[in-house]
């Protein structure tokens, strides 16, 4: 019974709460009600205000438009006392005439353009010119390569129609005719007189234009102080050659194939601390004779000629020697060297290339942006016997300068 009563206590007691809840909840919505009942008359004084707002801004709209329609039409009934005969016009001043000075300061600047290219042009100490090569240099020039976009490695592959790809083909053919035939004749070695002339560059895009012939392509990296290619091509370059000729790896662990199909590339290696005595080892003869079973091509990237005389020890291996003449990069003092070099036979079957051909003229950004004509022989960029787009090294000043206004005059109508 106690257990039955207290059972019953707090279910009353439950009862209980949830009524004065249910009573509390109908309170407050009673209060809700009164207090919006009791804003009811301040809401309908708002009301009344705002409708007495609207009522005078529309008299006095329509006030307006009448006012506006009575105008029109006593405007429309009269008629202008006035009428202008001929508008008016403004042609300038009589004294100065603008047109004078303009032309003069057109004339002046461009004078001024012209001497400045000209003084710099015989102030530098870099080979700027075709024709300073050929008063120097009795070497032949196999081909002239304009210069490329920065970072750009690879210029040529298979379909590609460009200029820079055209010349490298037309490199191409010219070795074939010095007697690059792939039979007895199949070794290549690149160089240059120093370092940033474009030596790796020739070599990389050579080996390719050999590969579009079907042919097999060796490309090694024989710059063994500076190599730059395995990066280019983005293969590691251990184990290399180094590797190999010190017995630390076979020759089949070097050759590495590539993106480009019938191109494979050895890496220099390790970077020995005695590059020209490992030249000089009898393995290095021997690497040559193997490749030379195992590809129609091989092609020698290797270092400067004026700091080290590694190139010099390789040339007996190499059967053309490219030598590489950067445009605005190579020191005329090395034309010289040069002469001798080939005067004296150190290098077997040496030609050389002019390589990253600038327009001539006032530059304006870092990539081949020059306003006026360049320096080397074909396609637009110099002297001599180009393309129809070149004028001759031996004419006057006063040909240049018709030359370049009949271009600006060209570009004005275009």
């Amino acid at each position: 019974i106690r257990r039955t009563k207290t059972d019953i206590l707090e279910n009353i007691a439950n009862v209980k709460a949830d009524l004065l809840n249910r009573r509390q909840q109908v309170t407050s919505r009673i209060d809700a009600k009164k207090f919006r009942l009791a804003a009811l008359p301040a809401q309908e004084q708002e009301l009344m205000e705002i409708s007495r707002q609207q009522a005078i801004k529309n008299s006095i709209y329509s006030f307006l438009l009448q006012k506006r329609e009575e105008t029109a039409i006593s405007s429309a009934a009269t008629s202008a006392d006035l009428r202008v005969l001929e508008e008016p016009s403004y042609n300038g001043p009589i004294r100065p005439i603008s047109r004078t000075y303009y032309m003069a300061g057109l004339i002046i600047g461009l004078l001024a353009a012209i001497g400045y290219v000209i003084a710099k042009e015989h102030l530098v100490s870099v080979v700027l010119f075709r024709s300073e090569i050929e008063d120097k240099a009795q070497v032949p020039i196999v081909a002239e390569i304009i210069q490329s976009r920065p970072g750009q490695n690879v210029v040529i592959e298979d379909g590609r129609r460009t200029v820079i790809a055209e010349q490298f083909r037309t490199l191409r053919t010219n070795l074939a005719y010095m007697g690059l035939d792939g039979n007895k004749r199949k070794v290549l070695m690149c160089t240059s007189s120093v370092s940033g002339e474009g030596k790796s560059f020739m070599a990389l895009n050579l080996a390719i234009s050999l590969t579009l012939t079907g042919k097999r392509v060796a490309l090694l990296e024989l710059d063994l102080r500076k190599p730059k290619l395995s990066k280019q091509l983005k293969i590691e370059r251990e184990p290399g050659i180094s590797n190999h000729i010190v017995g630390l790896a076979s020759l089949q662990e070097i050759i590495r194939p590539t993106d480009y199909h019938n191109l494979f590339l050895l890496p220099a290696g390790a970077i020995p601390p005695n590059p020209t005595e490992l030249i000089q080892m009898p393995e290095f003869a021997q690497l040559f004779e193997q490749l030379k079973e195992q590809f129609d091509f091989i092609v020698i990237d290797t270092a400067p000629v004026a700091p080290v005389t590694d190139a010099q020890l390789i040339s007996p291996f190499a059967d053309l020697t490219l030598y590489v003449i950067r445009h605005d990069r190579t020191p005329k003092i090395f034309l010289r060297m040069i002469q001798e070099l080939y005067a004296q036979g150190k290098f077997k079957n040496m030609a050389a290339v002019f390589n990253g051909l600038k327009k001539r003229g006032i530059t304006l950004n870092s990539y081949n942006s020059t306003y006026g004509y360049g320096y080397g022989y074909g396609y637009g960029y110099g002297y001599g016997y180009g393309y129809g787009y070149a004028i001759d090294e031996g004419s006057g000043w006063m040909e240049q300068v018709k030359y370049f206004f009949k271009r600006l005059l060209r570009r004005i109508r275009e």
